[in-house]
């Protein structure tokens, strides 16, 4: 039992010893080196796409609209539609109560009937019996045949005004008169004449929205768009469909359009959408994220060179998107340079480069 114990104690004395020696052997993190220089953020230069785009504010509106009056003043009789009220084209949307035009039209129709009568004795006189009358007498009733037919022509279409029809296809988005109203002519400047309704075309909308002077190089008919409404969720893809060709003066800015399919009608004219327009794209080139420039008129980055000491590089750039720069020259695919303040350091001082983590095309 005695010799047992005694094997057990020289085990545990050996075990320390074995414990001490490692402890010895392996530093622990403290006693560590410490690394040599300032630790710093770098980017590297690497090579990716490259795409310029320009994000804008729009506005929806429908296709077409139009406030819908009267070509003729009168009281409105019945008005068939009301807000919210699908419409084909040509279809009635109000009338008018005119009884006077009535009355016009029956006089018209008897005058024309009196002068048709009259030109039509004469020209048989004139057939069976030329120069029986004075060329005078046959031209006066020629002309007064003319006349009466114009004016039934008259008669007929002021009339047919004092029906409104939909010139297109839409949506009643606004009703502003009621039956026994008095409504004014549309076509009379000197009065402030009220329309009937207000009718839309939703199911195509324009996107309308300004591009600035300095992108309107860039835009053209055809250009693709990316179209986001907020307040639906909605992203799709478009093309400009229009542009106003000329730069307004007092914006700077050119009017442009673009066409979305809007038969499912989620969407609802008036809403805001922003429009993102891919104004330069470069594929595969040299690039560094936009912290990592400096020097305003003489751009340059300041290299960790493979001392990890810092050195000043004068570089020329070229495409530059909102987050990355292309190098055209002075720093080459790989390098890594200082990203971000460069307020503490120095050219010339020794770095620990930490790299960032850079987002991927």
């Amino acid at each position: 039992m005695r010799k047992r114990l005694l094997w057990l104690s020289v085990a545990a004395v050996l075990a320390v010893v074995a414990v001490l020696k490692l402890a010895t052997t392996f530093p622990t993190h403290a006693s560590l080196p410490k690394p040599d220089g300032k630790p710093v953020a770098v980017a590297t230069v690497t090579r990716g796409n490259l795409t310029r785009r320009l994000t804008l504010s729009a506005e929806l509106r429908p296709f077409e609209e139009a406030d819908l009056h009267a070509k003729i003043a009168g009281f409105l009789k019945t008005i068939t539609v009301d807000i919210g009220d699908q419409v084909r084209a040509g279809q009635v949307i109000a009338t008018l109560d005119i009884d006077e035009l009535k009355d016009d039209l029956a006089r018209s129709n008897a005058a024309y009937r009196d002068a048709k009568l009259d030109y039509d004795r004469v020209s048989a006189v004139i057939r069976k019996r030329p120069g029986l009358l004075a060329q005078e007498e046959v031209d006066k009733a020629q002309a007064a045949y003319e006349m009466a037919k114009a004016n039934q022509q008259k008669a007929r279409t002021l009339l047919e005004y004092a029906t409104i029809t939909a010139p297109f296809d839409g949506v009643v988005t606004k009703r502003f008169a009621d039956p026994g109203a008095l409504i004014q002519a549309g076509v009379n400047s000197s009065t402030q004449a009220m329309p009937v309704v207000h009718l839309a075309d939703n199911t195509k909308l324009r996107l309308v929205f300004p591009v600035p002077e300095s992108a309107v190089p860039y835009v053209r008919v055809g250009t693709p768009v990316e179209v986001t409404v907020q307040s639906t969720g909605q992203t799709m893809k478009s093309a400009v469909a229009r542009i106003a060709g000329n730069v307004d003066s007092a914006t700077r800015t050119m009017e442009t359009e673009v066409d979305l399919d809007n038969r499912d009608r989620r969407i609802t004219p008036g809403m805001y959408a922003s429009v993102a327009i891919d104004l330069e794209r470069k594929d595969a080139v040299p690039s560094l994220p936009v912290q990592a420039i400096a020097g305003g008129d003489k751009p340059n980055v300041w290299r960790v060179n493979d001392k990890n000491e810092i050195e000043e590089i004068p570089v020329a750039l070229g495409l530059q998107t909102a987050d990355k720069v292309e190098i055209l020259n002075g720093a080459g695919e790989g390098d890594r340079v200082v990203f971000g303040s460069r307020g503490a350091l120095a050219v010339g001082m020794k770095v620990e480069a930490k790299p960032i983590a850079e987002k991927r095309d």
